[in-house]
């Protein structure tokens, strides 16, 4: 507040009461009287530096990025003024350039003549993981509209887009060192015609990677494992605990959960996805590597005598704690290369592994037992994050009501909270514009959410900047 009573005193500047069309809300803002007018070109400049990470030379006359080193700095934290030579953003890392760029793309996109009013800008994020999982398998979604999507969370400073990459409806990333994963698990059943087959290859992964990447997106990839793996034993039959064959099947044309799963007796189950994780990890960035570990049934295991002679020999109480051993072991060789384990909170049922985060999506209680243990977590309940539940049944207001830091955490434990995800499943909405229709516009109440502190939060308010928006897109 000192910074901005200091800049406010200054002759030149009559501060005015105006709200600003932007979202995610800042969590300071000052507007002055006055305008600035950047001309023409300044949309085209900030957009080549999306792509390159530079200003062009002639942007440098009217826009200055400057470093500045703090003690104690935010998360992306930034300084934008606006004044009437110029703008000036100052950070302590480039997420806060970025970010301070963003929000001055938001005014130029929502002024109706090019001009945009004199301001200063203090702004930095409240959580440090602000996502949108989107599900690749159940639904194969083009490379094109994951780019797509990527720019708009961007936009709204959003900044995770996790992939659910395989499940039983088929596997979608291409594993080199198992080719038939793609040739046969990546397409359905020809007994059920018309749905989308396809697979990103390694190239397409890359390529997303790096467009995330220049948009300050990390993408978060998912490997389901030991259950929603059905898909795998259409090629590799083997790693199931019955032998047998799998197809794949449309979700609403097989069972929800599949009683087949990853046999956890079996050690060429765990050479295979060990394979797998060290493609992925070479293709994903991310200190996260997701494990998926949710609704994994145990009949198959109860009855498979590789699995019983495993929970012996490991001296295991029972198949909950089987499958903490098979999340556990897959951890080790995570963290063998560096990365960590993140999984849906499934995985503390018989013991969480040691150093693994978890994604709450049973309510809020997952989150708030792993955090008394001491683990990471994102928050992603289905009563305010899963968007392919209706609109009437979570609106957007609902979904801005939402504190991902439960009240029952103390101090210490509510810092484990990286942040919250809204969750896509495309079981029901299967193209891109009913997936859009689907997350729009709740993705804005929950980049606020995750974004501006409570106290600055007001639905009324954002339900008017939404429509400034919305008619700019």
């Amino acid at each position: 507040m000192v910074w901005l009573a200091l800049l406010g005193c200054q002759a030149d500047l009559k501060p005015v009461d105006m709200d600003l069309p932007l979202i995610p809300l800042p969590q300071k803002v000052q507007v002055y009287q006055g305008v600035f007018d950047p001309g023409p070109d300044m949309l085209t400049w900030i957009r080549a530096y999306e792509e390159t990470g530079e200003l062009p030379s002639p942007a440098l006359g009217k826009i200055k990025l400057v470093a500045e080193t703090s003690e104690g700095a935010q998360i992306s934290e930034y300084k934008l003024e606006i004044r009437k030579k110029g703008v000036t953003i100052r950070a302590s890392e480039p997420s806060g350039w970025f970010y301070g760029l963003q929000t001055l793309e938001q005014l130029l996109e929502a002024s109706g003549d090019g001009k945009i009013p004199l301001a200063d800008i203090h702004d930095f994020a409240t959580f440090g993981w602000r996502g949108l999982m989107l599900d690749c398998s159940r639904t194969f979604l083009p490379k094109e509209y994951i780019l797509t999507m990527i720019d708009r969370l961007a936009d709204i400073k959003m900044n995770v887009l996790h992939l659910h990459l395989t499940d039983d409806q088929g596997w979608r990333i291409e594993i080199r060192s198992h080719p038939e994963l793609t040739a046969v698990c990546s397409s359905f059943d020809p007994k059920y015609p018309g749905e989308i087959n396809g697979f990103y290859t390694q190239g397409d992964i890359r390529d997303m990677v790096a467009y995330a990447a220049k948009r300050q997106v990390t993408l978060v990839p998912e490997i389901e494992m030991p259950g929603h793996s059905s898909e795998i034993f259409a090629a590799l039959p083997g790693l199931s605990c019955s032998g047998k064959k799998s197809e794949i099947f449309p979700y609403f044309k097989g069972p929800g959960v599949t009683e087949q799963i990853l046999c956890a007796g079996n050690d060429s189950v765990f050479s295979l996805m060990e394979d797998v994780i060290s493609e992925v990890i070479d293709l994903f960035p991310s200190e996260y590597i997701h494990i998926g570990g949710d609704e994994a049934p145990k009949t198959a295991w109860e009855n498979c005598p590789k699995c019983q002679k495993r929970i012996k020999e490991e001296g295991l109480k029972d198949e909950a704690e089987l499958q903490s051993y098979f999340i556990r072991r897959m951890e080790k060789f995570i963290n063998s290369k560096g990365r960590k384990l993140i999984g849906w909170d499934e995985i503390l049922e018989g013991g969480l592994a040691e150093n693994a985060a978890v994604m709450s999506w049973r309510g809020i209680q997952g989150g708030i037992d792993a955090a008394v243990m001491g683990h990471p977590v994102v928050m992603s309940p289905t009563s305010h994050c899963y968007f392919d539940y209706s609109h009437e049944t979570t609106p957007a207001e609902k979904v801005y009501q939402y504190q991902p830091v439960p009240d029952q955490l103390n101090t210490s434990e509510a810092k484990l909270i990286l942040g919250a995800q809204a969750n896509m499943w495309t079981h029901i909405a299967r193209t891109p514009e009913t997936i859009d229709s689907q997350i729009f516009p709740r993705i804005y109440a929950l980049a606020e959410v995750v974004w501006t502190h409570p106290a600055t939060r007001d639905f009324s308010d954002l339900k008017k900047r939404i429509e400034i928006i919305s008619q700019q897109k």
